[in-house]
This record gives C-alpha cells, structure tokens and sequence, in this order.
C-alpha cells in the first residue's frame, strides 16, 4: 500500500497524474463506455496521441466491435478453442459468460510469418466473464494447441511492422487506483523470447510523455506498477 501510495505521488509530481473523460471514476460509466462506440472511438483518439498517426508502418487499431458478426468461420471455430465463450449461451444463463459474437471479441492479426489460425490477438470487450475491463489477450499455437503468449489488462491502440515480421505493440494498460479512480499508461511492447515485453512508457491520460528523460523515468516506474499489480501477464 506504501508502495502504491509513493508511485500515485511520484507519478503526481512528474506529469500531474489524474483521470480525464477517457476513463470515468466509477466502474458503472465505465462499463458504459465500454458499450458505447462513441466512448470507444474517443479513447483511442485520446490513446493515438501518443504515437506518430502518419507514421506508414503504423496501423491504428480502433475498439470497437461488430454487430455484423465474424466475416469469416476461422475466427469463430479459434474463439471456440480458447474456450473464453458459451457456445450455447442464452438469456437465462446468469454465470457472466457471453456468446461466441463479434460483439464481443475482435481479431488482429501480429505475426506476418504466421497464418492468423495460428497467431493471433483477441480483444476483449469489458464484463466478458464478469471481468470488468477490456482485454487483449495474445495466442500462438505450438504443437497443435493455442497457447496463451500474454494477457494484458487493457486495449490494443496500434501494430507498428518490424523487420522480423513480428508487430510491435501500443496498448493502454488500465491500472485501478482504487476508489473508484483509474489511469491508463501507453507502453511499447516488443516481442522478445517468446512473449510481448514492456519497450517503453509513451504517455498516460494527460498525453504522451514529451522528453526522452521523462520517458526513461516513467518507464521504470510503470514497469514496476504493471509487475506488481500484473497488469501485463
């Protein structure tokens, strides 16, 4: 608790850590903009600041789902495998579970030498098995089986092309202060030994971090609260 305590003070001297429209101070109106696109497309143009939109190896990855459903069967029979939906969902079943729609999940491709049945991101809408924020969640198969890479408690905001063909990542990490107050971090995730990493720190709520000390210094700090709260798994 100390701890936390000193990283909110900290983080308070160096950029005036607070929450904005993005992110609302009860879990309700946040519930809320999970389901609502226009709160959705407004946290990712929020999130967006932090990197280069012109940049044309960079790929911006808006959070929104489809009423549409899948475009295509592969991306229903991979859900099926990660078990994470009811199949045979209904109105009646009160156990947090969801049905098997694009309402819900959202694919993305990361891995360009790889076929998208064989890796593949998974967004997941906030209130999914009573899990009350959004997740992204990072599958390769090995041997025949999907195998969870990472888990990270947030939203992709961008893919950014790397010469091995493996994406680097932009995500807003959702961390819980605690009553009822939350702050988001953008970091840079680069796929290393097997599994996504934290790169660097980019911004927070108030914006992107402006000098490389000032990245440098809340990258260390950040790293930290993403360990112990195990915000990236």
């Amino acid at each position: 608790m100390i701890r936390v305590i000193l990283f909110v003070l900290l983080a308070a001297f160096m950029y005036s850590c607070k929450s904005d429209s993005d992110y609302s101070s009860s879990n309700t109106e946040l519930k809320d903009a999970e389901t609502n696109e226009q709160d959705s497309n407004a946290n990712d143009k929020s999130s967006s600041n932090t990197i280069n939109d012109k940049d044309a190896d960079t790929i911006l990855a808006p959070a929104t789902f489809s009423n549409e459903g899948f475009d295509s069967a592969l991306k229903y029979e991979l859900l099926l495998e990660t078990h994470i939906c009811n199949p045979n969902y209904s109105d009646s079943v009160t156990d947090g579970s969801v049905p098997c729609s694009a309402k819900f999940f959202r694919f993305f491709e990361y891995n360009h030498k790889r076929t998208l049945n064989d890796a593949f991101m998974l967004q997941v809408k906030a209130g999914v098995n009573n899990y009350q924020y959004r997740r992204l969640l990072i599958f390769t198969r090995e041997r025949g089986k999907l195998i969870l890479v990472n888990g990270i408690r947030g939203y992709l905001v961008s893919q950014i092309k790397r010469p091995n063909e493996i994406d680097d990542l932009v995500v807003g990490v959702i961390d819980d202060l605690g009553s009822d107050t939350y702050e988001r971090y953008d970091v840079l995730l680069r796929y290393k030994d097997g599994k996504y990493q934290v790169k660097e720190a980019l911004g927070d709520l108030e914006g992107p971090f402006d000098s490389q000390e000032l990245k440098n210094r809340a990258t260390k700090m950040i790293k930290q609260r993403i360990e112990e709260k195990q915000l990236i798994f």
